[in-house]
Parts: structure tokens; C-alpha cells; sequence
């Protein structure tokens, strides 16, 4: 039977193995073969004397036992981290995972580059980095941070909105788009971000005049990347974030229309589960995100 210290080193494989949906992944993230991964998780199923994985060819799923015990693993090596973590908390060295999910195109993007000099200063630290615009389960997913455009309703969690996302009304300069104001603009082709924009586009105008207009929409999408991609190929104007376009404008690709109004800005959030402990990696990332997101200039302001 193992001993203590392997259950803990048994129970981390397999949740593991949950997250990535793969035994052998999961074991090439603990430096273990898939052999050895296999065996171990034969070992705690014989130990627990349930089965908690079926697979299949082509996948793998957990049994109801199974998904009862992730939720009871997760508990538990919580625990044992919060322990260990507190005995060294005078230790300045920081190191673990931290496991976040990150919007899809700044996650891409902007946030990447914080990311990554997060982790130059802190190469102890391993990151999953989880790019998704849906939302989230944290307590499911054993997700330490959640960093989502626009609003979290979730009392299980605890929200803050920290940074607002200013946008600006673009096209190509060959696209024929030509609107002084915004009733004119609502009678060109639109390229429509779903779901940031909708049948109706809100515009903020001098001495803070609010209009709005129902687009002519060409095209809708839910992607940043495609949205920009349209509007340059010339099949409308869109409403875009100013980090996505700033140097398609520069570079003359895009050019700003209807000048003096503009969308409302989008509230970039940060959520977290309600605990009685966050380790300390997880609070030092979040301030990294605080002091480095403004330092872009990628049109990303402290609210």
C-alpha cells in the first residue's frame, strides 16, 4: 500500500489527468512515461477500490465516482499546499501552478506579453494558461484566476473590475465608408462582433451626447481576429478594441470613422473563488496583471 506521502503524489496525477483529458499528457506534465502514469492510476484506483476513468479510443471520461473524487482531490491538495505554503511564507522564492483562464484574443495578445515577463521574473512558477470566452466553472476547472471582458455575475466568486478596454470605430480607407455622424453610419455596412455588439451599437459623442443606431450589419462574428481581418478586406466598419487596431491605424490599414464619437469602453474583469487562503504566486500574478496591463499602451486604462 503507498505511503502517505505517494497518495498525495497519486491524487495529483490524476487530477491532473482530469484537466488534460489524457493519461499520458498528464504524465509527460509530472515527468512521468505514460507507463508509469498508467500504473499509478491503476495503483489509486485499486487503492480508493473504485474505477474513475473510462476510456475509450478516442477519449477519456471520468466515472461518477470519479468526478466526486476530482472535487475531494482538489479539497485536499489545497489543504496540503495551504500547509505547506504557510510554514514557508517567509520564503521569497515563489513557485507552483497557477491555472487561469484568459480571454482568447488578448490571451493571444496583450496578456501574453504579461504572462510571459511574469514569468521570466518568477521561472519557478509554471503557468496553464487557458484561452476561453465562455464562461467558466473555476471550482469544476480548479481555476485559481479568471481574467474576462465585460461582466461576471457569479456570487460563488469574488469579482473586480479592474481596467477598462477603449474602442474606436474603424474601416479601410478604400472601403468607401464615409459617415460624419452616427445616423449616417448607420446606413453602412457593419462588420459585427458578437457579443459585443448586437442590432443596436451604443456611441459616445462631444459633451458626452449618447446616440444610438441600428447597424446595417454585413457580417457577424464572434472573433476579434476575423472582425479585423474583414474590416481591412474592406467589407465594413466595426466597432474594435483600440489594442487590436492601434497599429493597423498606424500602419494606415484602418482609419478611424464618424470622428468624434466612439463605443463605450468594455470592463476587463478579474474573479476568483471565495477562500480562506490564496496562495501567495496567485496574488503576486494578479498584481504583475495590475502594474503591467496599463504599461502597454495598448489602450487598456485603470478604472
Amino acid at each position: 500500500m503507498p505511503r502517505s506521502l505517494d497518495r498525495f503524489d497519486l491524487m495529483h496525477l490524476y487530477v491532473r489527468i482530469a484537466e488534460t483529458g489524457s493519461v499520458s499528457g498528464a504524465g509527460r506534465s509530472l515527468g512521468l512515461s505514460q507507463p508509469s502514469a498508467s500504473r499509478q492510476l491503476r495503483e489509486l484506483e485499486t487503492l480508493l477500490g473504485v474505477q474513475l476513468i473510462v476510456r475509450s479510443t478516442h477519449e477519456l471520461s471520468l466515472t461518477d465516482a470519479g468526478q466526486q473524487f476530482l472535487i475531494d482531490a482538489r479539497r485536499l491538495l489545497a489543504d496540503w499546499e495551504i500547509a505547506s505554503e504557510q510554514l514557508k511564507r517567509n520564503r521569497e522564492t515563489l513557485q507552483g501552478r497557477i491555472r487561469i483562464v484568459a480571454p482568447v484574443g488578448l490571451g493571444q495578445t496583450v496578456l501574453a506579453d504579461v504572462l510571459s515577463s511574469f514569468v521570466d521574473a518568477n521561472p519557478a512558477v509554471s503557468i496553464d494558461w487557458l484561452l476561453n470566452d465562455a464562461p467558466t466553472d473555476l471550482t469544476a476547472e480548479g481555476i485559481d484566476l479568471w481574467i474576462r471582458v465585460g461582466s461576471i455575475a457569479d456570487e460563488g466568486l469574488i469579482v473586480r473590475g479592474l481596467w477598462r478596454i477603449e474602442r474606436v470605430l474603424v474601416a479601410a480607407p478604400e472601403s468607401g465608408v464615409d459617415a460624419p455622424n452616427p445616423e449616417a453610419l448607420a446606413a453602412q455596412p457593419a462588420v459585427s462582433l458578437y457579443p459585443y455588439a448586437g442590432k443596436s451599437l451604443e456611441l459616445q459623442g462631444p459633451r458626452d451626447v449618447v446616440r444610438m443606431i441600428e447597424p446595417t450589419i454585413a457580417i457577424s462574428t464572434d472573433n476579434l481576429f476575423a472582425a479585423e481581418r474583414l474590416v481591412r478586406d474592406g467589407r465594413g466598419y466595426a466597432a474594435l478594441p483600440l489594442w487590436l487596431v492601434k497599429s493597423a491605424i498606424d500602419k494606415k490599414q484602418l482609419r478611424i470613422v464618424c470622428a468624434g464619437w466612439q463605443p463605450p469602453p468594455l470592463q476587463l474583469s478579474v474573479a476568483y473563488p471565495h477562500s480562506r487562503y490564496r496562495p501567495k504566486r496567485v496574488s503576486a500574478f494578479l498584481d504583475h496583471l495590475k502594474n503591467e496591463i496599463p504599461k502597454t499602451g495598448a489602450g487598456i486604462l485603470a478604472l
